[in-house]
């Protein structure tokens, strides 16, 4: 079974921009996520056995914005419980 977190290291270049950010809430699935941003992030941290209630994964997207632009999710359950962001445009 693939982690919902898939392919780090990926080539894959998916940018996230404050408007997207914006849309993002407490409770979301990292499915919901990547349909909104536009694709899978960079899992930065995992915990916990996948599809038990307490796996969690830390994704980071890189920022549309300023040097160093970036968004961070921290899901537990499956279920989004923080976000942050450091300048998005």
């Amino acid at each position: 079974m693939e982690s919902p977190s898939g392919n780090t290291g990926s080539a894959e270049k998916v940018e996230i921009t404050k408007e997207k950010y914006d849309k993002i809430n407490n409770g979301m699935t990292y499915k919901e996520i990547i349909k909104i941003v536009g694709g899978k992030g960079e899992t930065i941290t995992e915990t916990g056995e996948e599809g038990s209630d307490l796996h969690g994964i830390g994704v980071m997207y890189r920022g549309k914005g300023e040097v160093g632009a970036s968004a961070t999710f921290i899901f537990v359950g499956d279920k989004l419980q923080a976000k942050s962001q450091f300048g998005l445009q």
